[in-house]
């Protein structure tokens, strides 16, 4: 048994209702700009219930990791300009080609396609008050 009383056991409940609900839109207002002469795409997640406890790692076209997405999430990954292939192996193979201009950040929106019976992830190209307005930043 805890030796926190029941007022701190609810205030430490809150506390962290409050990092996991909040912190990703606080690092959505960290965007970072594009450089090298590249661009920046931002893959996010909204807050939607659908698929809540499922995660997704996003590779590039060599198989790195360069996003993880769950919930809530918002990974800017830095790229060279012109077309970035990136997947989703786990995902039934999710994949796309994202072509990316030099100084330019492009959004992209990843959320689960509910019409499929496997829930499978979809990428879609989304202008940047879109975004801010499904993110609410």
């Amino acid at each position: 048994m805890s030796n926190l009383s029941r007022r701190q056991m609810l205030a430490v409940t809150v506390a962290a209702t409050a990092l996991t609900t909040y912190a990703p839109m606080a690092l959505a207002a960290d965007i970072p700009a594009p450089k090298g002469g590249g661009g920046v795409v931002v893959f996010y997640r909204g807050g939607s219930t659908a698929g809540n406890a499922v995660r997704f790692s996003i590779e590039d076209a060599n198989g790195n990791v360069v996003a993880n997405l769950q919930r809530g999430a918002i990974e800017p990954v830095h790229v060279p300009a012109g077309d970035n292939f990136f997947r989703v192996p786990e995902a039934n193979n999710t994949e796309g080609t994202i072509p990316v201009k030099a100084g330019e950040t492009v959004w992209i929106r990843c959320f689960l396609d509910a019409a499929t019976n496997t829930g499978k992830l979809q990428f879609q190209r989304v202008d940047e008050a879109r975004a801010r307005k499904e993110l609410r930043i």
